[in-house]
């Protein structure tokens, strides 16, 4: 067994002593099944319902749904939304934490139309971030850069993406 090339580059040991590994740890919210799939159908669909989060995911129990949802909520990565003059039709959104999650899906997304091209299009063909989503690469990768930049104290709100359906 060898290991890596030589000549890739891998970051020096951290400089902040870490009392957990930051991967694991994020993992534990994330890494639950659906989650990321639940967080993809918030991210990418404004207002997406119970239902359309549902169709978008073949085999999510309801009850499995509605826990993840309730989940994402207590963690604040996503709230619900009950419009006033359409109190039947509630729907889901990021919050501001949620909102730090595109880098992550964004990332995510690019490693499988890269990566996987002939399971995610008819072509088979591997395309980048910006093939797929020509106007809103910067917007869901952007922001990653001056996220990771900014200090456990400071508030990463200009890191933070625009959202379009954000409602109070």
């Amino acid at each position: 067994m060898s290991g890596p090339p030589t000549d890739t580059p891998y970051p020096a040991m951290p400089e902040v002593p870490l009392k957990a590994c930051p991967i694991a740890t994020s993992l534990r919210f994330l890494g639950r099944k659906w989650t990321l799939t639940i967080l993809r159908d918030i991210a990418f669909f404004p207002k997406a319902s119970f239902s359309q989060i549902r169709k978008g995911n073949p085999g999510l129990r309801q009850r499995t749904l509605s826990i993840r949802l309730q989940q994402l909520g207590t963690e604040g990565l996503v709230r619900k939304v009950v419009p006033p003059d359409s109190p039947r039709h509630p729907y889901y959104e990021l919050t501001a934490k949620g909102l730090e999650a595109w880098p992550i899906l964004a990332s995510l997304f690019q490693y499988g139309i890269h990566n996987h091209a002939p399971v995610v299009f008819d072509d088979g063909r591997a395309r980048n971030l910006r093939d797929v989503y020509p106007r809103d690469a910067d917007l869901l990768l952007g922001p990653l850069a001056s996220y990771a930049r900014t200090s456990g104290d400071a508030t990463p709100s200009e890191a933070r993406p625009s959202h379009s359906s954000k409602t109070s």
